[in-house]
């Protein structure tokens, strides 16, 4: 199975650096216009399926993919979400920082013993994730299946495939609009390319904009 990964476009609440977890913040407009150069960048590839989170950030982006591929549908797959933030949730990075400095902390550096007041465990999502992943190479064996999903599921998904401590899982940057590509046989997963952002061009959102994810 060959697995191409889209990272939504930028939301409006990634342009504020206000933390959105499972909150449904809707794409800004950069995010929609790096959406439709993603499609843009995907019109010529062979996909067979399209899976996606139902949030309106990550289903609008694989729209702009379909709007290209004539006949194929969005699968919506809950296992796609970003992780739950919890209270965390709508608050701005300098409020996470001013009450929750220790445990962003602990998220950035040790997200396998994280644990956001109200929110999801690390251990969930990362069991959701590869529970998905697992059941989509069966089904989808010798097929091209593409998702629309976020940050923290992108990166599971790469350190899954390098095996990889997930507790370097913040230590890849993962652009909005980008693709990665990974490809799964009967031998090793290779990791084909990571965080490609070529076709946004002066759309490419950098790490030093971003700080809320």
């Amino acid at each position: 199975m060959r697995l191409i990964i889209v990272r939504h476009g930028e939301s409006e609440w990634n342009r504020i650096n206000r933390y959105q977890g499972q909150q449904d913040a809707p794409l800004s407009e950069l995010g929609r216009q790096q959406a439709l150069a993603l499609g843009e960048r995907l019109r010529h590839e062979k996909i067979d399926v399209v899976y996606s989170s139902r949030l309106q950030r990550a289903a609008h982006t694989a729209q702009a993919i379909v709007a290209y591929h004539p006949g194929l549908n969005i699968i919506y797959d809950d296992a796609l979400l970003e992780i739950n933030h919890g209270e965390w949730e709508g608050k701005y990075v300098h409020e996470i920082m001013e009450k929750y400095a220790d445990g962003l902390r602990e998220w950035r550096q040790h997200p396998t013993r994280s644990q956001m007041p109200g929110g999801e465990s690390f251990s969930n999502v990362l069991k959701r994730v590869l529970d998905f992943r697992e059941r989509i190479c069966v089904e989808h064996a010798n097929q091209t299946v593409l998702i629309s999903t976020h940050d923290v599921i992108v990166k599971i998904l790469v350190a899954d495939a390098l095996g990889m401590n997930m507790d370097r899982i913040n230590r890849i940057w993962v652009t909005n609009a980008s693709i990665s590509v990974i490809e799964y046989g009967d031998d090793l997963p290779y990791l084909v390319s990571l965080s490609e952002a070529c076709h946004l061009g002066h759309l490419a959102t950098t790490r030093e904009q971003q700080h809320a994810l």
